[in-house]
């Protein structure tokens, strides 16, 4: 069923203000014009208009304060993962980016590594076979050469890890990680690693699960992700050299941008 037609405007106004906010248009300590304006301009009603505001309050975009008005808020300081695709596409400094995914890639790293723990220590017979299926899916995609296939089945084969630890409080911990993956490798595929041992590093890992071998699917996870990383990073640093840009310290101002360069082309593409 089709949304109602008033949530659809509200989603765009949502997310053309959503990008104004995250590319500095409207600044952290800014307000936004008052109702009446914004509906004018979106051509909407002010109860639409007022539902996009919401969301831009669920998302810690802004404030609302009675007699106050509409606040744009330091995003930087208030914001969640949810944002980093929408981030990434609307920023306009190479430097933050990259920046920004060397961060994000160790952190990433830690909760597979705990999850991974996990799943050898609570995976059922029905967690193995759920992962054998989808690692026989991956392999056969890897092959043939299906990257959409691949990109779905690894969004996949990783939800079936964290179900594998059966813990509610990885599982919250690890979404905001998954949704943000699957939205920025849908928005961003250049940010694909392209690497030949995507198959063989499956294959390791499930033997791991399977033989209850805890310190060996974390070796087997490291190894696997931190060679990955480096890849990307490596691919980044070098579109930003051609940009003539330089990445910012980790503690100077932060402004983003989208940015993906393809990796090495001799390799096969898998997910990062």
């Amino acid at each position: 069923m089709d949304a109602p037609p008033n949530t659809n405007i509200a989603a765009t106004v949502y997310r053309d203000l959503r990008r104004q906010i995250l590319s500095g248009e409207l600044p952290a300590g800014a307000r936004l014009p008052g109702e009446r304006e914004l509906a004018a301009k979106y051509g909407t009603n002010r109860n639409t208009l007022r539902e996009a505001v919401r969301r831009l309050e669920q998302t810690r975009l802004v404030t609302v304060r009675h007699g106050q008005g509409v606040t744009v808020t330091d995003f930087r300081r208030t914001g969640t993962m949810e944002l980093m695709p929408a981030f990434l596409e609307t920023a306009s400094d190479m430097g933050e980016v990259v920046h920004m995914l060397e961060d994000i890639l160790p952190a990433r790293l830690m909760v597979i590594e705990f999850a991974s723990r996990l799943a050898v220590r609570r995976a059922t017979e029905s967690d193995c076979q759920r992962l054998q299926d989808i690692t026989d899916l991956l392999i056969a995609a890897f092959d043939r050469g299906d990257p959409v296939l691949i990109a779905h089945g690894f969004q996949r084969w990783l939800d079936a890890i964290i179900d594998a630890g059966h813990s509610v409080s990885i599982r919250w911990i690890a979404n905001p990680f998954l949704e943000a993956y699957r939205e920025i490798m849908d928005r961003f595929p250049a940010l694909w690693v392209l690497e030949s041992s995507f198959p063989q590093h499956l294959r390791e890992f499930l033997g791991a699960l399977m033989a209850t071998d805890e310190e060996r699917m974390v070796q087997v996870t490291r190894n696997y992700y931190e060679r990955i990383d480096q890849a990307l990073l490596h691919a980044l640093d070098g579109a930003l050299q051609l940009s003539g840009r330089s990445k910012p310290p980790p503690s100077g101002p932060e402004t983003g941008a989208p940015a993906a360069d393809e990796a090495e082309p001799s390799a096969k593409k898998e997910p990062a």
